[in-house]
């Protein structure tokens, strides 16, 4: 299971963001100095490559969750009814009443 946007929601995201992922790129870069080193040529460009790959799907699909919370919220279905004929008829027996006060 990939993890998403739950995961890092809380009083821990600032953390997270903050230590573990430096920290996890710095290892990351080092990790990846030593499979390219030790290894021999196509087995080091695939071993290199599983945790950039790894880090890239899990950031598209926070992008896609993210951008599906802000759809649902923006563009998404609401309980709000557009009754045009009604709100007309309101108004214009509001300005009528009005008239009527006026006069």
């Amino acid at each position: 299971m990939i993890p998403g946007i739950n995961s890092l929601e809380g009083a821990a995201s600032g953390v997270f963001w903050a230590i573990v992922v430096p920290i996890f790129l710095v290892l990351n870069f080092f990790f990846t100095m030593f499979m390219l080193i030790w290894f021999s040529f196509p087995l080091n460009i695939i071993l290199a490559a599983i945790v950039p790959v790894a880090v890239f799907v899990i950031f598209i699909k926070i992008c896609l969750e993210r951008f599906v919370n802000w759809w649902n919220l923006v563009i998404g279905e609401s309980d709000f009814v557009w009754d045009v004929e009604t709100g007309i008829k309101e108004y214009m027996d509001l300005i009528n009443k009005k008239k009527k006060e006026d006069a």
